[in-house]
């Protein structure tokens, strides 16, 4: 191949790098951690009927708020984010999950409220939810009104996942608490250097 045709080569193929970017973009990585910490700072926002708009929020508006902000677009209604995702099992749940509850009204078995599990221990899991009371609170399973009326749990995102290490010499820093920390390892070194044998110099006979 002639050089001018190697090179052209190389720049078309670095030039299909951003488009394979671009189509992992959609669906996008997430830390949960960052997730949570993000739906934290909405608490106390007051409850409105179908708004989610960064000041009032409805159960699913605020799912549908918090995840859009990470570029993922959930469906509008609880009935309707019940669907996307994979299914969790009880007791396998995860920071980030959606967890799903029947309405006041509808029947036990209709989806009728959402949150987002923001910290969970084997049977049990805090929640994060836009209540129509109080407004976004965090609630716990075991609370008699919602755990009669729990229904099931689906994670529809990605989880981001790091390597982290321990550092007793210092304490975490605010965004590693977020993020976590990062473990890089040294690439090793696999080309060896080639030893020569020396060669030993004759002596050159007189005639």
């Amino acid at each position: 191949m002639r050089p001018a045709k190697a090179l052209i080569s190389i720049f078309a193929i670095l030039m299909m790098i951003p488009s394979v970017a671009s189509t992992k973009s959609d669906a996008p990585e997430v830390n949960p951690d960052s997730l949570v910490h993000f739906a934290r700072s909405y608490i106390g926002t007051p409850y409105g009927y179908g708004q989610s708009n960064g000041k009032r929020f409805d159960c699913s508006g605020f799912t549908f708020y918090i995840f859009s902000h990470y570029g993922h677009t959930l469906a509008r209604t609880s009935r309707d984010q019940y669907l996307e995702g994979d299914s969790v099992a009880r007791g396998s749940w995860a920071v980030g999950d959606l967890v799903f509850f029947s309405g006041r009204s509808g029947g036990q078995a209709r989806v009728g409220h959402v949150g987002i599990v923001v910290e969970c221990n084997g049977d049990e899991f805090d929640f994060i939810h836009a209540s129509t009371s109080r407004g976004v609170i965090v609630s716990h399973s075991t609370e008699n009104y919602y755990a009669s009326r729990y229904i099931g749990a689906r994670r529809v995102l990605p989880i981001a996942t790091a390597i982290s290490i321990t550092h007793p010499e210092r304490p975490l820093t605010t965004h590693e608490r977020i993020f976590g920390r990062l473990e890089f390892h040294p690439i090793p070194d696999l080309i060896q250097p080639h030893e020569f044998p020396v060669k030993k110099a004759r002596k050159r006979r007189r005639k």
